[in-house]
């Protein structure tokens, strides 16, 4: 896959995880209604979240490719993995009216603890594979004068 392929495929997941995100405003609107204050909530966590989500998968499929060039889509893939899987637990929690820290026991908060965990471990790979690579490149570059010195 290309530089551009990547940045495109990633530009594109961000953009529709924002319209995902965009979307959850309407049950989060509906929600208000019905006077669950929980749900009112869990809906208002999966509508700004998903948003933020998809904003910043936008902002890191420009940045990333800059940075990394080919490298770039082991930074993004598990960022988007981790975003979308935030999006889906967001968005079954609100649907279920359970939240992770509810009762365990029960299979739905169970189904949307586990899709947090996931979520979380995927974004620390990311964290991870960016620093990594960051510190990569800074070594690269402060041995590129020691190599022009030695020419």
């Amino acid at each position: 896959m290309t530089d551009a392929q990547v940045e495109t495929l990633h530009l594109a997941l961000g953009l529709v995880l924002f319209c995902l995100g965009t979307l959850l405003g309407i049950p989060h609107g509906r929600s208000k209604g019905r006077g669950d204050a929980k749900n009112t909530e869990l809906w208002r966590i999966a509508h700004l979240s998903t948003c933020v989500g998809g904003a910043s998968l936008l902002a890191l499929a420009v940045a990333m490719p800059r940075l990394f060039a080919d490298q770039a889509i082991y930074v993004l893939a598990p960022f988007t993995l981790s975003a979308y899987g935030f999006f889906m637990a967001c968005t079954l929690s609100a649907w279920f009216n359970t939240s992770w820290d509810d009762d365990r026991g029960n299979a739905r908060t169970a189904a949307v603890y586990r899709l947090q965990i996931l979520a979380s471990l995927l974004a620390l790979v990311a964290v991870a594979a960016s620093f990594g690579l960051l510190a990569w490149l800074s070594l690269i570059h402060i041995s590129e004068p020691t190599r022009q010195a030695e020419i």
